[in-house]
């Protein structure tokens, strides 16, 4: 004979809706073995070629950064130079200091006004 009650209705269970928790672990459930091991190969390379071109760009980052110091410096320098250098050209470029140098040579001011020349243009 058959133990089954026709007439008792049997209780269903509700089902609960999984968590969100429940969903996400679900998803990521795998085992780590060879296989898995050779699929993450070409990632872990991207990942390392991400991390050297970071790492070099720190380095130029680094140099360039030292270099533009260095060249700064150097700006600041020459234009101290220039406004010397510039300051000595006015001061000896005067007129009597012109005039002490070439004294020695023979030469001398004139001091007769300037004759000026005119000719008739024939139309």
């Amino acid at each position: 004979m058959n133990a089954f009650n026709t007439y008792a209705k049997v209780k269903q269970e509700k089902k609960k809706k999984p968590s969100m928790l429940g969903q996400v672990s679900g998803k990521f459930d795998f085992t780590f073995d060879d296989k898995t091991a050779i699929k993450f190969i070409p990632f872990f390379f991207f990942l390392t070629f991400l991390g050297l071109i970071y790492i070099s760009n720190t380095y130029y980052a680094d140099k360039l950064a030292k270099k533009i110091g260095d060249m700064e410096k150097e700006v600041n320098r020459l234009r101290v130079d220039y406004g010397s250098r510039k300051y000595e050209f006015v001061s000896v470029s005067k007129f009597e200091e012109i005039a002490k140098k070439v004294k020695g040579l023979g030469l001398t001011e004139n001091n007769e006004p300037v004759i000026r020349l005119e000719t008739k243009e024939e139309k």
